[in-house]
């Protein structure tokens, strides 16, 4: 197995991402999903670049964190050159091995690969690191330590507000996401000239309620999201949907079923009766939003036509599902996101490209709770047909969704 991927990674004629895909492939339909094939090549290979692909496959398959586990601590004990092929790994190793590269780390803070660590160890792992922020000078090290920072930093930022009325002030108190960090862009949403208004609404949605009536905006549980086949989990993705679907009001596209989320194997609270589902399509006139409001015959359509049963199918590589697991990041991820690395989410505080006021509900005129967040990228199926992430909000009240997208590039 380590010869035939490796014979893909020598071509010089496939591009990185046929390679990724071809390395996918090969890997995913092995029996225990390319597991042992990825650890065994990457135990034997000496070249960080062809790690990094076997690595990033196994960065998409769940319930499998202590083999994560043990590829970074090997290659932290014995394979030093190899560390930048860990990177997507951070994420689900245990806390032991996150402390030994926050040392290692600090050993060799000029290091590029220790640098990509060291950041994925903040995003995910900031309480971890956050004890030696004094030592830290990185601007984006620095923000993606924010979320549940302790009161003195909300303090601070909002008597260094005081003094300078600098929005970037705003924007690192929406990342703490605390009571207290809260309270604080309520303050000062009191004193921000009437420009500003708009962001730190955004702010103030972003970090759990809504500024209007202090309502939830989100739902606080949070759960990790792995793409896996159909009967891993009831939370569907992509293939045939029982109703008519949007579709696009130009070109008549139909809209894929992006994810169905069983409200029965969750706890957050949804009370409808309905399982919320997203849609999106892509094409030449991609929508801004696309809204469905769920009834007992169907759902309905808001400001969008529908189809007459047709369903998209081009967006998510078969039918799929994605299984979900508790993640314990309480306060979420600092920093803005960046798209097309699988990073798919329910629930909890949204990681968005760029701070937007939450949807509306059409029916309603209220906000809409956050509720899931299916990044771009590759499954071990194959690459998702749609660009930038895709977010989802949802009006328990009103049973409507929304599907909203942000990409890098707007």
């Amino acid at each position: 197995m380590d010869d035939a991927i490796a014979n893909i990674l020598t071509n010089s004629s496939l591009t990185v991402d046929e390679k990724v895909e071809k390395t996918t492939e090969l890997l995913s339909c092995q029996p225990d999903k390319g597991v042992s094939e990825s650890i065994q090549f990457l135990l034997n290979t000496n070249d960080p670049a062809a790690a990094t692909y076997p690595a990033n496959y196994l960065s998409l398959l769940p319930n499998i964190r202590s083999e994560k586990s043990m590829v970074v601590e090997y290659i932290l004990k014995n394979k030093n050159h190899l560390m930048i092929a860990a990177a997507n790994l951070v994420k689900d190793i245990s806390d032991e091995i996150i402390d030994q590269l926050i040392d290692e780390y600090f050993q060799n803070p000029s290091s590029s690969d220790m640098y990509s660590i060291i950041n994925e160890v903040a995003q995910y792992f900031p309480e971890r690191l956050r004890k030696f922020a004094t030592e830290i000078d990185d601007e984006y090290i620095r923000e993606a330590l924010l979320p549940g920072a302790p009161d003195s930093w909300v303090d601070d930022l909002v008597s260094q507000y005081r003094q300078n009325e600098d929005p970037d002030i705003l924007k690192s108190l929406a990342w703490i996401r605390t009571e207290k960090a809260l309270n604080g862009l309520f303050t000062l949403a009191r004193l921000v000239p009437k420009e500003q208004l708009g962001d730190i609404y955004a702010y103030i949605e972003s970090s759990g309620v809504f500024p209007d009536t202090r309502l939830a905006s989100i739902y606080f549980k949070n759960y990790r999201g792995y793409v896996v086949s159909r009967h891993e989990s009831p939370h569907q993705m992509g293939g045939e949907f029982p109703h008519p679907v949007p579709k696009c009001p130009v070109t008549g596209i139909p809209a894929n079923r992006i994810l169905t989320l069983d409200v029965s194997q969750v706890d957050l609270s949804i009370t409808s009766g309905y399982n919320p589902t997203f849609f999106w399509y892509e094409g030449t006139h991609p929508p801004d939003c696309i809204y469905v409001q769920f009834k007992p015959e169907g759902i309905k359509g808001l400001m969008t036509p529908m189809t007459d049963g047709v369903v998209g199918t081009d967006l998510i590589p078969g039918e799929l599902a994605l299984k979900l697991e508790e993640y314990p990041l309480k306060h979420g991820c600092g920093g803005s996101a960046v798209s097309g690395y699988s990073n798919h989410q329910v629930g909890g505080y949204p990681r968005l490209i760029r701070f937007e006021r939450f949807p509306r509900c059409p029916i309603c005129g209220k906000g809409m709770r956050f509720l899931v967040s299916i990044d771009s990228g590759m499954t071990p199926f194959g690459k998702l047909g749609f660009e930038g992430i895709l977010y989802g909000f949802w009006c328990d009240e009103c049973a409507v969704s929304c599907t909203c997208r942000q990409t890098d590039d707007y």
